[in-house]
């Protein structure tokens, strides 16, 4: 026997209705534990100076457990989708480059090498891009003709997890099983000297320019990074920053689970102290007996009330001493601010997520009346469209506008359409007050909307097209009955005109030129003839 001073058991429910009691200590066990370490990405790969083999960088943080996270936290993989897919759009056009004159035969040239990549040009941007904000960079793999003049034929992504820099800011490692394949960084094929080179696609050496065969040849990679100083190479995805608060809510996650799976919802606690004695065997002794310790007794009278709720409970505990200073205590418990705070929690975590990414939180179908855009939709809305999306939507375009010059193309430009239909309420306001002022011409009404309705112009010569109006009255007819109405003269429509643009109240009569009309009072006689 041995003497103890204080003993605590918690006694929990589980989904079953049966009642449990469980050892303080064995709660222990269950504390918060990350289950993804946010020092774990920096411990194995430091920084951008760490090199494995043939002077290749690893990455700051590790791709692999990056894209892991992915699967394990749904809003940072709802924000690194709507990003990927808003600004990358689902469809593109070509559009004439200002003060050029469209040549056709390069819009077909183009069209030929984008339509080429399958499923679509908009998909494989799209995969970059959700590579980029996931582990911080992608690419994407321009494939060339094997002949002697390798023409570019078409693009395709490639998966940035499996692939690494050299030192020498211009190779790419693709790494894929135990197959590697070298690539080059687009526009970087040159030697220190400057002179264009060939890269072994084997080996990753340089050759003289054209010297290798078609077969040997590395394929050039268009890179996109999110930048961030230290990590000139790669780039830092906006996740980084909310690591420690994923791990913390992941925790909580899988220490609920785990508590309530083995123990259920606790009920109450009992504590005895004093100078009482508990059955002094080794659990891993075979001759120990779990029905002599203090925790099962307690257990069997707990148990015996719980089915007899009006019974009365009767703990026989053996002290030590002769005062048999012995107390027990019986605490009922409540677990409401503990599972708030979890909520809490993950709410905090869940916002903190959404802020990193930057992404309009209506986006991803949360609508939280007072937070994040709860008063201010339209101004959350404007900054994701702008301060997100936009620029990242000019770096595709942008990338893919490059190989434009190789391909000769001067007066056509690549443009992503935005996923969002246009809003054309404010245009059409617009329109119509320049129109009613005679600023614009049905054919200039046609120019900028007749592609969102279909309308086309037969004659652009026609004089009716091409015409003023003024409140829907033709100008020329305004100054006709100018010239035939001796009331009317240019100085007064010109005033008017004047003040409808200035939004003043109209007066089409100045006051010193009005005609007085006398109006005969009623109380006189009219003769007639």
């Amino acid at each position: 026997m041995t003497k103890k001073k204080s003993d605590s058991f918690i006694v929990t429910v589980d989904n079953t209705g049966e009642y449990n009691v469980v050892e303080q200590l064995e709660l222990q066990k269950h504390s918060l534990k990350a289950s993804v370490d946010p020092q774990s990405h920096s411990k194995q790969v430091p920084s951008d100076a760490q090199l494995v083999g043939k002077s290749i960088l690893n990455p700051k943080y590790n791709p692999y457990e990056l894209v892991e996270l992915l699967d394990l936290y749904t809003y940072h993989a709802s924000c690194v989708e709507a990003v990927a897919i808003d600004s990358t759009g689902v469809n593109y056009s070509l559009k004439p480059v200002e003060d050029m004159e469209p040549v056709d035969a390069e819009k077909e040239r183009f069209n030929e090498v984008l339509e080429a990549s399958t499923p679509s040009i908009n998909t494989h941007l799209q995969r970059m891009v959700y590579d980029r904000r996931s582990v911080g960079y992608g690419a994407i793999e321009i494939i060339r003709e094997d002949t002697s003049k390798s023409d570019i034929i078409r693009l395709k992504h490639i998966p940035a997890h499996t692939l690494r820099r050299h030192t020498d800011t211009k190779k790419v490692l693709h790494t894929s099983g135990t197959k590697q394949v070298w690539y080059v960084i687009y526009g970087k094929n040159y030697n220190e000297k400057g002179e264009l080179c060939d890269v072994d696609a084997d080996t990753g050496e340089f050759y003289p320019y054209n010297s290798l065969p078609e077969e040997r040849r590395a394929n050039e990679l268009l890179w996109s990074m999110e930048y961030a100083p230290g990590t000139d190479y790669y780039g830092r995805p906006p996740i980084i920053s909310c690591l420690p608060s994923i791990s913390a809510g992941l925790a909580a996650t899988r220490y609920n689970t785990s508590f309530f799976r083995n123990y259920g919802m606790p009920k109450f606690a009992i504590t005895v102290t004093g100078d009482f004695a508990d059955y002094d065997v080794d659990p891993d002794d075979p001759e120990y007996d779990i029905t002599q310790t203090l925790k099962y007794r307690i257990s069997q009278q707990i148990k015996e009330v719980i089915k007899n709720p009006h019974s009365a409970i009767c703990i026989t505990i053996p002290s030590e001493g002769e005062e048999g200073n012995v107390d027990l205590q019986i605490t009922p418990l409540s677990v409401q601010q503990e599972d708030g705070a979890f909520r809490l929690l993950r709410k905090d975590t869940r916002d903190e997520v959404i802020h990193a990414h930057h992404v309009d939180p209506s986006r991803l179908g949360i609508y939280d009346a007072g937070t994040l855009n709860g008063g201010n939709s339209d101004n959350t809305q404007s900054s994701y469209k702008y301060g997100t999306i936009a620029p990242i939507k000019s770096e595709c375009e942008t990338l893919i506008n490059l190989i434009a010059q190789e391909l000769n193309v001067t007066s056509w430009k690549f443009c992503i359409e935005d996923v969002a239909p246009i809003d054309y309420n404010k245009d059409i306001a617009l329109a119509d007050f320049l129109f009613a002022r005679g600023a614009m011409t049905i054919k200039e009404l046609i120019d900028n909307f007749g592609n969102k309705f279909g309308l086309t112009i037969e004659d652009p010569d026609d004089y009716y097209l091409n015409a003023r109006y003024i409140n829907n009255v033709p100008l020329e007819q305004i100054w006709n009955n100018t010239e035939n109405n001796p009331m009317l003269e240019v100085d007064t429509i010109l005033g008017s005109l004047e003040t409808q643009l200035r939004g003043e109240p109209d007066d089409l009569i100045n006051e010193t030129e009005k005609t007085d009309i006398s109006i005969p009072d009623s109380s006189e006689k009219v003769t007639e003839e």
